[in-house]
């Protein structure tokens, strides 16, 4: 069953739950992991849900000190965002752990309740393929700042794509002190700090994907945010209406 707030449900039935979890692994949803007290993020994603077991199966962790606190037992918590629902679960522990050629495998028992966010994430306005939106990132721990093309755009974060390699590599939840956006035809740039999500790279047509969150956004500037938004929605309702 789930107890319904305004804006969750706490999912205590087995079955739902599962199914939650076989939801992040079908769409490769990368998950947050926090070991009680510990400020630091790791990296992972489930990689099977055993329904008759009740178990789950994560991937390594990343950065790679994750494997040594769930070997000594320690508690950990979990956070994942798919399809705009946020979905949590703590007090969760390792029974064993797989050693395999590529890495480690964990297995842990499936959460007792799932916290089901139903709060979906604020309207994301596309931007149009004609038009010049380059984004730019500035990490302090980075040489040379990461440049892109901004693919759409939400008050809380963005989405971009780099046409060029990346070195080293996005990681997921690092830090970038600046993100610049320089979007054609708006005023003024907008500028912000904003942390790694979702990172997909495309072999094919070697290109980088990054989803980014905005965060220690100020008024100011998350009014800026806000203006450029719907910018961006006006000028894709008239590209549509121009269709008509």
């Amino acid at each position: 069953m789930a107890d319904k707030g305004a804006d969750e449900h706490l999912v205590t039935d087995p079955s739902e739950i599962a199914s939650l979890l076989s939801m992040l692994h079908r769409q490769h949803a990368s998950i947050t992991i926090n070991f009680r007290g510990q400020s630091q993020h790791y990296a992972s994603m489930i990689l099977d849900v055993d329904r008759k077991q009740q178990v789950f199966y994560l991937d390594e962790f990343n950065p790679p000190s994750g494997h040594k606190r769930a070997l000594a037992g320690e508690i950990f918590s979990v956070r994942a965002t798919t399809s705009g629902l946020s979905i949590f679960f703590n007090h969760c522990q390792l029974i064993s752990v797989i050693e395999e050629e590529d890495g480690a495998i964990y297995k842990v028992a499936l959460p007792k309740v799932v916290r089901h966010d139903q709060k979906r994430e604020a309207y994301r306005a596309r931007v149009l393929a004609s038009m010049r939106a380059p984004i730019s990132l500035l990490s302090y721990e980075r040489e040379e700042p990461i440049s892109g093309r901004l693919i759409d755009l939400s008050n809380g974060g963005c989405n971009l794509v780099c046409e060029q390699p990346v070195e080293p590599p996005f990681r997921n939840l690092e830090i970038f002190e600046e993100l610049t956006l320089d979007v054609e035809d708006f005023e003024r740039t907008v500028t912000v700090a904003a942390e790694a999500r979702r990172i997909s790279y495309d072999e094919k047509k070697k290109v980088t994907h990054c989803g980014l969150r905005f965060i220690n956004v100020d008024g100011a500037t998350q009014a800026e945010i806000d203006r450029l938004v719907m910018f961006l929605q006006r000028e894709a309702l008239r590209l549509d209406s121009g269709r008509d």
